[in-house]
């Protein structure tokens, strides 16, 4: 009797499935239900330059799509999305309804709906849109529908250049409110446990002046302005009439946070002294931070811009939490707390980062993972700041009666130990001067053919265009790919391919101006930065590069292997923003000279 009932109700849901496939794109109104999942069921057109209007949508020019992929984030993207959903209304009267978009950051959003005449009234939402423009005070966007009768479809136009998170809701309008308060006592619960721990903290800095405790409350307070943010409440509440700064303070925020997480971690785990190495990896990494966020900011556009805050949560988490981990490691109790604490902030941000990024579905915990995590950690690391006092308090201690005891020697041995130590800071000074220099270089080299790589060639391009720009000299670029090197891969395997990039790489430096800059910019790609030359001599340069290709063999493994290469040529033009442009210039050049049959020049 069990075993009927279950394969009768596992026949049902099944039924309910299929019903529920069948009708994609139509949302039943039901009396007594309060919200429905519009993305659920929502039919999608991806607009990638932005151009569609309304008409072309609402007369079926274009054909949607049905999106039924459980992950309501398109990432970060430059194009807009159109969104198509039905609402059958079957009672006899209108119902008020209102749509919920969550997402506070969404910067263009247009709502089409059904007028009794036969029209459609338009609603423009936005964070681009000053706060007092909302139809409703509430950091999500909210529009007012009035159901009819029957059946009525509804468009939906969104475009963001933050990440095209869109999960999408439609409520009885009474029933969102009750909801909705339940969700600000959540926000206000969380925001105030964080201030209670900040002010906690802040006091114990101004009793202790131990700067642990200063540096926690620096990174919690870019956590709360980060969050705070990212839910819509600083456009809300701090700068409402200040939408572009809204906007383009949302992943400076990202940024802030990161910034202020890993110099608490420097400072909390003693990584100068007790991992020298690591810290240098921590700094490095700060400053690769620091310079990704200027340098998008300054001449990316918003959503490259954006996703690079994004996808630095996922190397700054995992890196401070290793950290950690080596310094309880080498015999820091303290770290112990921090390690646990991180793995959690870690996972919490890591779940969220994912979801915003579009790599994992939208659920209310997924996307709040980040503030669970938070909660774990403000607790923990007050414990941890708090054992750290203990076991410094413990190590002075110990510290102190060293002390008595060396005074206890002779001053012959003191004098032994002083020049000892001398001799041993010296050396492992020499040691840590010559392996940051050999770091430094190497994180400017390709490691395959000694050429440089492709971070590196963007500072020098970089430094360059603002040269040329303060200068007004000419500014030349060569682009080169060797040609049908899959077949060279897929013929002789990659051992071969290596040794025909090291040939091209070797070839390019010889045969250029030693202020002419070789790089390795991707697999078999290379770039060629020639200051000072105009379009005729760097195609010149190109010819001769290309003839010495064209007739360099090497030998593997007893064959004989011959390649050639494709160029493209451009020069800096005075309407370019940046040296990417004339990189782009160089690339376009040389797909025409692919196009063209390969082994050619193309300027």
């Amino acid at each position: 009797m069990l075993v009927t009932k279950r394969i009768l109700l596992l026949v049902t849901l099944v039924m309910l499935a299929c019903a529920g496939w069948a009708h994609a794109g139509t949302i039943a109104l039901e009396p007594g239900r309060h919200s429905y999942l519009v993305h659920d069921v929502v039919d999608v057109v991806e607009d990638p330059h932005a151009q569609l209007n309304f008409a072309d949508i609402s007369k079926g020019n274009v054909a949607f799509k049905e999106y039924h992929t459980g992950v309501f984030s398109f990432g970060f993207t430059k194009s807009a999305y159109w969104f198509r959903f039905e609402v059958d209304n079957p009672s006899a009267q209108a119902r008020n309804m209102m749509l919920v978009l969550r997402t506070a950051w969404l910067d263009d959003i247009s709502v089409y709906i059904p007028e009794a005449a036969g029209g459609y009234q338009v609603v423009q939402l936005g964070d681009s849109l000053p706060f007092a423009e909302r139809l409703h005070p509430n950091p999500q966007f909210l529009a007012d529908l009035q159901v009819q009768p029957g059946k009525q479809t509804y468009y939906l136009r969104i475009r963001s250049t933050q990440a095209l998170l869109s999960p999408i809701e439609l409520w009885d309008a009474q029933a969102f409110h009750d909801n909705d308060r339940l969700l600000l006592g959540y926000f206000g619960m969380f925001y105030g446990v964080v201030l209670v721990m900040l002010l906690y903290n802040a006091f114990i800095w101004i009793s202790t002046w131990d700067r642990s405790y200063l540096y926690y409350c620096l990174y919690l307070a870019a956590f709360f302005i980060m969050n705070f943010s990212y839910n819509g409440f600083s456009f809300q509440y701090l700068w409402p009439d200040a939408p572009r700064w809204a906007n383009w303070t949302y992943t400076s925020w990202v940024f802030l946070y990161q910034l202020m997480a890993i110099i608490f971690a420097m400072v909390f785990l003693e990584t100068a002294k007790r991992l020298p190495r690591m810290h240098r990896v921590l700094c490095l990494f700060l400053y690769a931070m620091v310079a990704a966020w200027l340098l998008t900011l300054a001449f990316a556009d918003p959503v490259v811009h954006n996703a690079t805050g994004v996808y630095f949560v996922f190397l700054y988490s995992p890196l401070t939490a290793v950290a950690g981990f080596l310094v309880w490691r080498s015999g820091f109790p303290a770290a112990r707390f921090f390690v646990i604490a991180s793995m959690g902030n870690l996972v919490g941000a890591f779940i969220t980062a994912m979801t915003v990024s579009g790599f994992m579905p939208y659920s209310f915990i997924s996307f709040h993972a980040v503030e669970f995590g938070i909660l774990l950690d403000v607790i923990l690391l007050s414990l941890a700041l708090a054992d750290r006092i203990k076991f410094l308090r413990l190590q002075n201690e110990v510290a102190e009666k060293a002390i008595i005891e060396q005074k206890l020697e002779s001053n012959a041995l003191l004098q032994q130990a002083k020049d000892d130590l001398e001799r041993i800071v010296s050396e492992r000074t020499a040691e840590l001067c010559k392996a940051r220099d050999e770091a430094e270089r190497l994180s400017r080299i390709d490691a395959l053919t000694g050429a440089y790589n492709r971070r590196y060639f963007n500072e020098v391009a970089t430094l360059e265009f603002a040269k040329v720009r303060r200068n007004h000299h000419p500014l030349s670029m060569i682009s080169f790919d060797i040609d049908m090197f899959k077949l060279i891969n897929d013929n002789y395997g990659h051992a071969a391919g290596d040794e025909v990039i090291k040939a091209a790489a070797s070839v390019s430096k010889n045969a250029v101006r030693e202020i002419d800059f070789v790089a390795r910019i991707g697999g078999e790609e290379f770039a060629i930065l020639l200051p000072g030359s105009t379009l005729e001599q760097a195609a010149a340069t190109a010819e001769r590069l290309r003839e010495l290709v064209n007739t360099t063999e090497i030998y593997y493994q007893g064959k004989k292997l011959a390649f050639t290469a494709s160029f493209g040529v451009a020069q800096l033009k005075d309407s370019d923003q940046s040296f990417e442009a004339l990189l782009q210039s160089a690339d376009e050049m040389m797909y025409r000279a692919k196009n063209l049959g390969r082994n050619r020049v193309a300027a």
